[in-house]
């Protein structure tokens, strides 16, 4: 049984945070399901296209994610804060147990779900408020797991970031066929 993931795009996503966590799931083997908030195709902040598999209007409430995972970028961190089924569905991920992972601005999403307190994260330097940040432990690390939350930096960090999805959710074995065959 593989492991699924969903990565919820919003208008203004950040092209290499998305592109870069896709892929690397994939080559991990997991189940990823690309998820817009209404629409079949989205547009990044650098003018990327992508056709998502699905959107939220019609995700099936009975499929369990191992982990959702918020792509950073502006302003698709504030358009995905800005809806409440997002809210919704990052609660019951937590409530759940199941990892939640925010790269770059995108824990700003996980700031307005309310669920940064007694967090150890990290995030793109500015794109959280002093009152965004309450109650959580900041740190300018490239990614920061504290579970069920994993938190990436910056683009610069996506690889980082999704090898550290791979191995929190799968396990450190395919972190590390992963990053072999990617010679870096």
């Amino acid at each position: 049984m593989s492991l699924k993931a969903m990565v919820l795009l919003a208008p203004g996503f950040e092209d290499l945070e998305a592109v870069t966590v896709i892929d690397l799931l994939r080559r991990a083997k997991f189940q990823v399901s690309v998820m817009s908030l209404r629409e079949d195709e989205v547009i990044g902040s650098r003018g990327t296209r992508l056709i998502t598999d699905s959107n939220l209007a019609l995700l099936d409430k009975q499929v369990a994610f191992d982990v959702i995972v918020l792509p950073g970028g502006q302003p698709g961190a504030d358009n995905l804060s800005n809806d409440p089924r997002v809210m919704r569905l990052l609660k019951s991920q937590i409530q759940a147990n199941r990892w939640v992972a925010a790269l770059c601005a995108a824990p700003k999403v996980l700031a307005k779900a309310g669920l940064l307190t007694g967090k150890k994260i990290t995030h793109y330097p500015g794109a959280l408020t002093e009152q965004e940040q309450q109650g959580a432990t900041i740190s300018d690390a490239a990614v920061e797991i504290d579970a069920p939350l994993i938190t990436g930096r910056s683009p610069g960090a996506a690889m980082d970031f999704a090898l550290a999805i791979i191995e929190q959710v799968a396990n450190a074995q395919t972190k590390s066929q992963v990053e072999a065959a990617l010679v870096r």
